[in-house]
């Protein structure tokens, strides 16, 4: 069945390459032919606040980059807590791609409040929804910090999902990001491939 097009929430905190991903996904779709909409929301992203992007892309005219509660196919979240308050966005058979990673809020860390007590992986995973985590301990590298690399680690991952060019998208990667980061980045990448192969097998 051809795609036709999809809705994607990309959800994080600052610093972890939400804008990156976003551009990098973009260049992709646009080489097949879509039409795109893209919304980047940013919270306080330099102090660990909140990022998220409404990505659509489409074989007809895009009207509005926002996605409505309900209509997200693809919730791909760098961050638990991210990852939980856009649960309610997806839907029935919407898929989610979360790493385990968690940021603790300063209202937590200074006692002004306490953190759930449930697990957020446990949360998440009883949504209903087909979910897929990738969990940072059981990943690590040698080569790079997972933790800082996770944009391009899901990259991979959704490619693998979605079954596309893994050889486009690292095209892709090499054309857009600093000569001095293009290595680290394909090793994170391949990295990525690698855990959703062993995830989806």
């Amino acid at each position: 069945m051809q795609d036709t097009g999809k809705n994607i929430i990309i959800a994080g905190v600052g610093g972890q390459g939400i804008l990156l991903f976003s551009n990098l996904l973009s260049k992709y779709y646009m080489k097949l032919g879509y039409e795109l909409k893209i919304s980047d929301v940013i919270g306080l992203g330099q102090r660990g606040g909140g990022v998220e992007s409404h990505f659509r892309y489409s074989n007809e005219p895009v009207l509005s980059p926002f996605i409505k509660a309900g209509d997200v196919d693809y919730l791909l979240s760098f961050e638990q807590t991210e990852t939980l308050r856009y649960l309610h966005c997806l839907k029935d058979d919407g898929v989610i791609f979360s790493s385990n990673f968690e940021l603790s809020t300063s209202s937590v860390n200074t006692r002004l409040e306490k953190d759930m007590p449930e697990s957020k992986t446990e949360l998440i995973t009883k949504s209903g929804n087909k979910t897929f985590i990738i969990d940072l301990d059981e990943n690590k590298s040698l080569d790079f910090d997972i933790s800082k690399m996770m944009n391009i680690v899901m990259l991979a991952f959704y490619a693998e999902f979605r079954g596309y060019s893994h050889e486009e998208m690292i095209e892709i990667v090499k054309e857009s990001v600093p000569a001095k980061f293009v290595e680290g980045n394909i090793k994170a990448y391949e990295k990525g491939a690698m855990i959703a192969r062993a995830q989806l097998a």
